[in-house]
C-alpha cells in the first residue's frame, strides 16, 4: 500500500494532467497479498487523483495469467507493470503517467529520436527489486522510451515476487533489462545502450551480438537454444575466439548446450574449429580438442591426431581423450 507522502506525490503528479490515462488491471483470480497489494496501489492512485486517472479492473492477462497493470494513454498499451510501483518505483510509474497525461513534455533528445527509425515491435523485459538502488533509473529510461515509440513495449517484473521467471530468463542481479527474449542488458545502462538494443531487436541484429550479451548476463543456455533454432551456429565462433576468458568460457558452455539441443548443431562449424587446433593459445587448442570429441564428428580426427604429441601435455591430454571418444 502507498504511504501518506506516496499518495501527496500521486496527488501533485496527476494535477494538471491533461489528457486521460488509465489503469488497466489484470488479476486472474489471484488471491497473493503481492497481487492484492499490486491492486490496491492502482485503485489507491486513481482515488486520490480525483477521477483524473481512470481504472478499468477485470481486463485480460498481458503475461502468462498473473496479476499486472498497465498505463494506457490515448492508443498505447505498452508500458505494464509486474511490480508494484511504490516506493523508490513510484517516481517513475508517476512520471510515465504525467507524460501520458501531458502534464510532463514528453522525453526528447537525439537519442530518444533515433526511436522513429524503429521497424518491428518490441518486447522489453525489464527485472527489478524493492531494494536495487539503480532500478528506477533504468525503469525511468525504459519508461521514457515506451512513451517515445509505441511499438516498443516495457514490462517491469518484480524478480524477487515472481521467482519462475527471473529463474527462467537466468536473472542473477538487478536491473536485468531483455530485448525480445534475448540480447541482455545488467545494472546501470544509457539511453543510448536501451535504444541500440532495441533498434537491433527491430532490425534483426547480427546474431552475434545479441548472444554476447546473452552469455555475459549468465544465459548460456538461452544462447544456445536461439542459435540452434535460428540454424547460425556460426555466430558464436567470434565469441569463442574472444582474448576474454569469461567470454570464450561462456562461449564454450553455449556450445556445450547446443549439442544437448541437437546433437549436430555444431557440424557446420567443424572445419574452424579444427583450424583452431593449431591456434597458438594452448588453452583454446585443449579447449577445442574437448568440444571437438563432444560433436563427435570423425572428420576431426586427422586433425586430432596431429595434436597428441603437443608440446603443452594439457592439450595432448585432451587430443588423446577426444580421439577416444571419436574411435569408439
Amino acid at each position: 500500500m502507498l504511504s501518506d507522502s506516496d499518495l501527496l506525490k500521486v496527488q501533485t503528479s496527476t494535477a494538471d494532467l491533461t489528457e486521460p490515462v488509465t489503469i488497466l488491471v489484470s488479476n486472474p483470480g489471484s488471491d497473493k497479498a503481492f497481487d492484492r497489494n499490486l491492486v490496491n496501489v492502482a485503485r489507491q492512485i486513481s482515488g486520490v487523483s480525483w477521477g483524473r486517472v481512470m481504472i478499468e479492473e477485470d481486463t485480460p492477462s498481458v503475461f502468462e495469467n498473473k496479476t499486472s497493470i498497465t498505463l494506457s494513454g490515448g492508443d498505447t498499451r505498452n508500458i505494464q507493470y509486474l511490480a508494484a510501483p511504490e516506493g523508490m518505483e513510484l517516481p517513475p510509474f508517476l512520471d510515465a503517467i504525467a507524460w501520458l497525461g501531458k502534464s510532463l513534455p514528453i522525453p526528447d533528445s537525439d537519442v530518444l529520436r533515433r526511436l522513429d527509425a524503429l521497424t518491428e515491435p518490441v518486447r522489453i523485459l525489464a527485472f527489478v527489486a524493492p531494494a536495487c538502488p539503480h532500478c528506477p533509473e533504468v525503469v525511468r529510461k525504459l519508461l521514457s522510451t515506451a512513451v517515445c515509440a509505441p511499438s516498443l513495449t516495457v514490462t517491469v517484473v518484480d524478480a524477487v515476487e515472481h521467482g519462475d521467471l527471473a529463474e527462467r530468463y537466468k536473472v542473477k542481479a538487478t536491473p536485468t533489462v531483455i530485448f525480445n527474449e534475448a540480447a541482455t542488458l545488467v545494472g546501470r545502462i544509457t539511453d543510448a545502450q536501451i535504444v541500440d538494443e532495441a533498434l537491433r531487436g527491430s532490425a534483426q541484429a547480427p546474431l552475434t551480438a545479441v548472444i554476447e550479451s546473452m552469455i555475459a548476463a549468465g544465459r548460456a543456455e538461452d544462447a544456445a537454444e536461439l542459435m540452434v533454432r535460428e540454424g547460425q551456429t556460426r555466430a558464436i565462433l567470434p565469441i569463442y575466439q574472444s582474448s576474454e576468458l569469461a567470454h570464450r568460457i561462456g562461449a564454450l558452455v553455449a556450445m556445450e548446450e547446443a549439442l544437448t539441443v541437437d546433437a549436430r548443431s555444431l557440424d557446420p562449424i567443424l572445419d574452424e574449429l579444427c583450424a583452431l587446433l593449431a591456434h597458438e593459445d594452448a588453452r583454446l587448442r585443449g579447449d577445442t580438442a574437448d568440444i571437438l570429441g563432444k560433436i563427435g564428428n570423425r572428420r576431426a580426427v586427422p586433425a586430432l591426431r596431429k595434436l597428441v604429441d603437443d608440446p603443452d601435455p594439457d592439450v595432448a591430454e585432451a587430443a588423446s581423450e577426444a580421439l577416444e571418444l571419436l574411435e569408439r
